[in-house]
């Protein structure tokens, strides 16, 4: 930790690098080594396959053992004089030592191809994949386990932990390796590495290297050793951002070893995450308050539209109802204008039985008028409405009953006594009341409501 503590994030880019591609475990062994080349990598990287062909055995010796160091100090003072002929004989045997390298990496790849038990078998899709690995996981180790990705395979996990911006534990098993028994039955099911992987937030996609997806990461991470673990995050590289291989770990681990590697990998890269997630956090932030006030703004525009449109409806309904009403009263004068043309005049044959009636209009003038006994009861309203308005709706142009328009009497007439009402029946006749022949008197109640209104009418149509 003190060692990566004093590296600048450029040396540490340098030494992740390095370690992805020399598959380097040792920490402080390769921030030697990048040291000693100036921190050029591709120097670093030459020198690293250099010492691991020629020297990693006695250097292995030296550091385990101080007498060999003291040794190979002395020898090194007592043999400057052959330092020489060794470079020679290195960048002699340094093709021949590129060369085995090569080969053993195509052996290696080779094995892998060869190495398929159970790709030949039917393919399935990934979820399927990842459920048969939890059953049979579950069924030789029990339940108590990391909580493996479930909700499909390998790329939405890595999708998952991008969206999430979360670590992602790769674990890789084989059961042809000695050491995957021991790492499921112990380390898997160890409950302090459950609870510091469920502490932050770990997405673990796990599978066996049987099942083709699982043999197809294998392939990806390039892993050769089993069990085999890697710790994946999104990294921003060159301000691109993408999911990376942090660290591998290989081989029999324990549960703190790889709590261990993974503090480390949080040390170095936990500071990036935190500000993507920051960054996202206030994105995320900006875009619920653009949101809200979006809503806040088409709530309230909505509100005034529906107030606009109440208000407009009112208008036009108190523009229709006053239509209606101006119609209504126009109808009215023209319904009374006729019957002041016709109602007034008395025409009875000199051979017609006629009644002679007495009306006692509410404002106290009396009118006498002889009406024929075929007449009916409404030509009595008739006449009183005529006469009640003959001064003020006679008209000389010629009038016209106005069409679709029902009359209403804002008056009634009955008997003084026995009080007797005489409604406007058009199919009674007045020979056929007893009350009203041969002579008659009757009383004119007007009603002050329909008066009121009648004088509200003739206001409306003086402002028209």
């Amino acid at each position: 930790m003190d060692a990566l503590d004093s590296l600048t994030d450029h040396q540490r880019s340098v030494l992740e690098q390095y370690q992805n591609r020399t598959y380097s475990q040792d920490i402080t062994s390769s921030i030697r080594i990048l040291r000693e080349n100036n921190w050029d990598i591709e120097l670093a990287e030459q020198n690293s396959y250099q010492n691991t062909d020629s020297t990693s055995y006695t250097t292995h010796h030296d550091q385990d053992s101080p007498s060999s160091t003291s040794a190979l100090l002395g020898n090194n003072a007592s043999t400057h004089s052959r330092s020489s002929n060794k470079r020679l004989l290195w960048i002699f045997m340094w093709p021949f030592s590129l060369a085995w390298r090569i080969i053993g990496s195509l052996f290696q790849f080779a094995a892998r191809l060869l190495y398929r038990p159970s790709i030949t078998g039917p393919r399935r899709d990934a979820r399927t994949e990842a459920d048969r690995f939890l059953r049979d996981f579950e069924s030789t180790y029990g339940t108590i386990h990391p909580t493996f990705f479930s909700e499909g395979g390998y790329t939405q996990a890595l999708k998952a932990a991008k969206k999430e911006l979360k670590y992602m534990l790769v674990i890789l098993c084989s059961e042809e390796h000695d050491d995957n028994d021991a790492f499921c039955r112990e380390t898997l099911t160890d409950v302090e590495l459950l609870d510091f992987l469920h502490q932050k937030q770990v997405i673990c996609w796990a599978g066996n290297v049987r099942y083709t997806e699982a043999f197809q990461v294998s392939n990806t991470l390039q892993a050769t050793t089993y069990p085999f673990l890697a710790i994946i995050a999104l990294q921003q590289t060159n301000g691109t951002s993408k999911m990376s291989v942090i660290d591998r770990m290989e081989g029999p681990l324990s549960a703190p070893s790889i709590m261990r590697r993974f503090d480390s990998v949080i040390a170095r890269i936990g500071h990036s995450l935190d500000h993507l997630r920051a960054e996202r956090a206030q994105r995320e932030t900006e875009r619920r308050l653009r949101q809200e006030q979006d809503q806040a703004y088409r709530e309230s525009l909505n509100a005034d539209q529906r107030k606009q449109e109440l208000l407009q409806k009112k208008k036009e309904a108190a523009l229709k109802a006053r239509q209606a009403k101006q119609d209504l009263a126009r109808k009215r004068r023209q319904y009374i204008q006729y019957l002041c043309q016709h109602a007034l005049k008395q025409d009875i044959a000199p051979d017609q039985k006629a009644t002679r009636i007495s009306f006692r209009l509410a404002n106290g003038d009396r009118v006498i008028r002889q009406f024929s006994g075929d007449a009916t009861l409404v030509s009595l309203y008739e006449y009183i409405e005529a006469y009640s308005h003959m001064d003020s709706m006679a008209s000389d142009e010629p009038m016209s009953l106005p069409e679709d328009y029902q009359h209403q009497y804002k008056f009634t007439m009955h008997s003084p006594f026995p009080k007797t009402v005489y409604l406007p029946d058009p199919n009674k006749k007045i020979i056929d009341e007893k009350g009203l022949w041969p002579s008659a008197t009757l009383i004119v109640d007007t009603n002050e409501d329909e008066e009121e209104e009648e004088e509200e009418e003739s206001h409306d149509e003086d402002v028209d």
